[in-house]
């Protein structure tokens, strides 16, 4: 069965002729304008880093153009459905495309900003929100960010369609998934902060929304890391590691908690906010609950029974805040009642209905066990060993296993198409 993960909307680009507005800049020999690749988000030569204007004709490279607007017509279409369907049409495939030919144009020497010369062009993409119609800008490397954007929200939408926590290549296409789309939106990021003269019309691209959703990513990411360790098929579980990296999900969620309560985005997207805030908190408790078991089972493995007890009161403790905290939010509460009433497979469930929904089930499954297992130790302690049960524990260390700083595959740098190679 696929993980309950949440993904990010899709930003759609409003269909517009680039082939004319390219051409005209390359053709009209009054125009100089360099591009300095230093500061456009890559890490390029220092060879590299001005380039002059190509010297040859729009004439000359008309195959390139017509291809570059191709790409950018095709995703104008095929995002505006779902995910699924935009998964199906191969959108992943074509936004890398695009993204690596964007690239292409910018180490050509193509203008990244045509305000600067005299020459318009208009870049329209609609906010992914809706909260705002769209936003236009006229520079082709905000067209690379919004790109960048459509790859982790499709990469994320692949974690969550194509995982499957019962099945260890299941979790691992998760893990993969899930940092790819963080590292892609912290390139967007750098790309957005590169770019100071553009006001943000809408909310999508601002800092605090794209910290959020890297966040949220990486904590995802890092509980299937645990799940993939604590899987039924593992050659060897060790619950101290498993307790270092369920805890090591929990400030990663508190993290995007934070952000999450920003003030523009409690402005603009009020509902979302709500609901990320109640997703991310109730995750985090339950993350330290299980890390907290865990604590439990190895200090029964290691025959220290007066500190299992107090782990399993700490771990009893924390959910039976946890299922208070579920029953006094009306986002979650909501949720479960949604998802219960629908079929399993039901596509109308929205993604954080159904990873909302499965907080409190988890948490009431894991209160029994840890409840059933600290009644027989506390009668064994009783009974035989006569331990003490500490009333002071130390914290449990988070292991973050998750990767922050992957590099662009080759086909986000390469494109399908061999461009300029008749030069």
């Amino acid at each position: 069965m696929p993980i309950p993960l949440l993904y990010l909307p899709l930003k759609v680009p409003v269909r517009y002729d680039l082939v004319h507005p390219l051409a005209d800049w390359l053709d009209d020999d009054s125009t100089q304008t360099t591009f300095d690749a230093s500061n456009n988000g890559i890490d390029a030569p220092p060879s590299a880093w001005v380039l002059p204007k190509p010297t040859y004709s729009s004439v000359q490279c008309r195959s390139e153009l017509l291809r570059i607007a191709a790409l950018r017509n095709c995703m104008s279409e095929s995002l505006q459905d779902s995910h699924k369907a935009a998964l199906q049409a191969e959108m992943l495939r074509d936004c890398k495309d695009y993204h690596a030919t964007l690239l292409t144009f910018e180490q050509e020497g193509f203008p990244t900003n045509f305000d600067d010369d005299g020459h318009t062009i208009q870049l329209t993409w609609r906010g992914a929100f809706g909260t705002k119609g769209q936003e236009q800008h006229s520079s082709l490397l905000w067209d690379r960010a919004c790109t960048l954007w459509n790859v982790a929200a499709l990469e994320s939408a692949q974690a969550a369609f194509n995982s499957n926590e019962s099945s260890k290549e299941g979790l691992k296409v998760a893990i993969s998934n899930l940092q790819a789309a963080a590292s892609h939106l912290s390139l967007c990021q750098q790309l957005v902060e590169s770019l100071p003269e553009f006001t943000l019309s809408t909310v999508d691209l601002s800092k605090p929304m794209l910290q959020f959703w890297q966040k949220l990513f990486l904590a995802q990411a890092q509980v299937s890391i645990y799940k993939l360790a604590n899987h039924k098929d593992a050659a060897v579980r060790n619950h101290t590691t498993l307790a270092y990296l369920i805890q090591g999900a929990a400030p990663l969620y508190n993290e995007a908690l934070q952000y999450s309560q920003d003030p523009r985005l409690k402005s603009e997207v009020p509902q979302p906010c709500q609901e990320w805030a109640a997703h991310c908190k109730a995750t985090s408790m339950l993350c330290q609950a299980r890390a907290y078991f865990h604590a439990s089972i190895a200090a029964r493995v290691d025959k220290e029974h007066g500190l299992e007890l107090a782990r399993l009161q700490q771990t009893t403790q924390q959910l039976t805040e946890l299922l208070q905290f579920c029953d006094s939010t009306a986002v979650l509460k909501e949720a479960v009642k949604l998802v219960s009433s629908k079929f399993k497979n039901d596509d109308t469930i929205s993604p954080m209905a159904a990873a909302a929904a499965t907080i409190q089930p988890e948490a009431e499954a894991l209160q029994r066990l840890a409840q059933d297992r600290y009644n027989t130790a506390l009668q064994d302690n009783r009974d035989i060993y006569m331990d003490d049960i500490p009333t002071t524990l130390t914290d449990i260390r988070p292991q973050t296993m998750v990767k922050t700083d992957l590099p662009l595959s080759d086909d986000m740098i390469q494109p399908r198409a061999k461009l300029f190679a008749w030069k």
